[in-house]
């Protein structure tokens, strides 16, 4: 079963290329404010994706659902196709979801419940032995949960119920610095966030293959060309200027003599303006492929491992 995870989209979820697979998730933000003209725009879009499930729970930014919980049913109502998930589970070809909107109060927004209080601690406690896909819009403590590495903003209610429940993938959103994917032996913790910081939706979705003993993460490999790029960017910077070495290269004659010419008219030494046009050609050739490299699509995914639930150092 192939998983493709998204979440925080805010709006922007016509800009996303999203890979084929069996079940699309959205972990919640989907919209800006939770208004029902953004929801049923976000609705349609996500219905007419060709997976062939779709799964969906709300996120603090998601007031329709919490507000106008009846008014949100009715707009579902219009799109068969598409489960919508709170403190609820579905069973898809054998494997058990579950999800869940509510996070640690955070900015008075939607679907916020006291930190460390007993209405977080009894939300997850719903969440059933053997749950094998959780869906939550926030993190749990201590994973993919900061923002520029500062304090850690997931539940730590979550987390304990995760120690028993151990469910074998748990998708979440909410913190859109930290996206990325961190293994532990017992779980793939997906942060699907789209968007980035400053709501762009440059984070790719993050695609899983579900597999009966085993879970294959797609796009956490190392870009291996833009590596090559960056030590030839580092080596650039570094050139030791006093060092020289010959290489003989055959030119056409034009070209030799063009190059006189242009020594003769720049007031230059030959050897020195074909260095020039050497460097100068390095970096601007180095910094095109750069910029193809490091687009969104070509980026691979932020990934951890994970040793009793804390990022190993």
């Amino acid at each position: 079963m192939r998983l493709v995870c998204i979440s925080d989209t805010h709006n922007t979820h016509r800009a996303l290329h999203l890979p084929d697979g069996d079940v699309l998730i959205h972990a919640g933000d989907a919209t800006g404010q939770g208004l029902s003209l953004e929801v049923e725009r976000f609705f349609a879009w996500f219905a007419s994706q060709p997976h062939q499930h779709k799964i969906l729970v709300a996120g603090n930014h998601d007031w329709l659902f919490q507000r106008h919980p009846d008014m949100a049913a009715q707009l579902l109502a219009a799109h068969p196709g598409i489960t919508y998930l709170q403190d609820s589970g579905i069973e898809i070809e054998g494997v058990k979801f579950w999800g869940s909107p509510w996070q640690p109060w955070f900015c008075d927004w939607a679907f916020n419940l006291p930190r460390g209080g007993e209405a977080l601690r009894e939300t997850w406690n719903k969440i059933p032995l053997g749950t094998e896909v959780l869906i939550t819009h926030g993190p749990p403590w201590g994973v993919l949960d900061q923002v520029h590495g500062c304090i850690h903003l997931g539940c730590e209610a979550l987390k304990i119920r995760l120690a028993a429940v151990r469910p074998r993938v748990h998708v979440f959103g909410h913190i859109h610095g930290s996206y990325g994917v961190a293994r532990s032996k017992a779980t793939a913790y997906v942060n699907a966030c789209s968007c980035d910081e400053d709501y762009r939706p440059t984070h790719k979705p993050v695609v899983l293959d579900l597999r009966p003993k085993s879970i294959k993460v797609h796009g956490i490999e190392p870009n291996v060309r833009l590596e090559r790029l960056e030590r030839l960017q580092e080596a650039l910077m570094h050139t030791e200027k006093d060092v020289r070495e010959k290489v003989l290269y055959e030119l056409p004659p034009h070209q030799i003599d063009g190059l006189h010419e242009m020594a003769e008219i720049r007031g230059m030494r030959t050897e020195a303006l074909l260095q020039d046009y050497v460097e100068r050609g390095l970096h601007f050739d180095l910094a095109k492929h750069l910029r193809v490299e490091k687009k969104p699509s070509k980026r691979p995914i932020p990934f951890t491992k994970l040793e009793d639930g804390r990022a190993e150092t």
